[in-house]
């Protein structure tokens, strides 16, 4: 192999590895999702959101990580904010007592259209909340032109270690309709309870999917502990 023929080869692996940047499994298929969404910069974060800015959205807390995506609507950015009570917000073993996250795009004529936001606080069993952005997707899952945000964020309770008693929530942003389970950790079987939204199983096969793969990746990492029976329950809705 000569060295033209090499460098032609490493080039087209490069392209191919940034094209294919997710995988997900479920049973022996395998399905991509390619990676739309960017993390911006701190100097992003100042040129683009300013003080006025920031006070039209309303942002009351430390922003914790803003990401932009572009779909067939519109650019949009999220923005993660918390509200950090000890600790360095970059920080996962800091505590935090609320979290809001603002869903934003800009119009042409320089205004803010806020499209959604995300509220949540720690209740008096709990002692810190955040954003777990390890398990963000913002990807076109059912190519359909639009972004399908799935946001994960949880509780550490004030009982058990880590996150044995913690709340899980999952939200997904379809067509612009959220979908939630809600989720209580539990070392008890009986102390363990999920709510799914009924909506949740009408959506398209490859988007349950990618909430049931980041189902395991939770039960994986230890950030949560579901039922059997929920699991069967969402894997059955994969066939339908």
């Amino acid at each position: 192999m000569n060295l033209h023929i090499k460098i032609l080869f490493f080039f087209g692996l490069f392209c191919c590895t940034n094209l294919i940047a997710k995988v997900s499994y479920f049973n022996n298929e395998i399905y991509t999702d390619s990676i739309r969404d960017t993390i911006l910069t701190k100097s992003e974060i100042n040129k683009i959101f300013t003080d006025n800015v920031l006070n039209e959205i309303g942002i009351q807390y430390p922003i914790f990580r803003i990401y932009s995506f572009s779909d067939k609507e519109s650019k949009q950015y999220i923005i993660f904010t918390e509200n950090v009570i000890k600790g360095n917000i970059e920080d996962e073993h800091s505590l935090k007592k609320n979290i809001k996250a603002f869903n934003i795009s800009f119009l042409k004529d320089k205004q803010i259209k806020t499209n959604w936001t995300i509220t949540d606080f720690i209740d008096e069993t709990e002692k810190s909340i955040s954003f777990w952005t390890r398990y963000l997707s913002l990807t076109d899952i059912d190519n359909d032109g639009y972004i399908d945000p799935i946001i994960v964020y949880g509780t550490k309770s004030l009982y058990g270690e880590d996150f044995e008693e913690g709340r899980v929530k999952i939200l997904v942003y379809y067509l612009g309709k959220k979908i939630a389970i809600r989720h209580q950790n539990s070392t008890i079987d009986d102390g363990r309870h999920t709510q799914i939204d009924k909506t949740f199983f009408y959506l398209p096969t490859k988007l349950k999917k990618k909430v049931y793969n980041i189902i395991l990746s939770l039960e994986e990492n230890g950030h949560s502990l579901f039922n059997t029976e929920t699991i069967e329950k969402i894997r059955k809705s994969l066939k339908n």
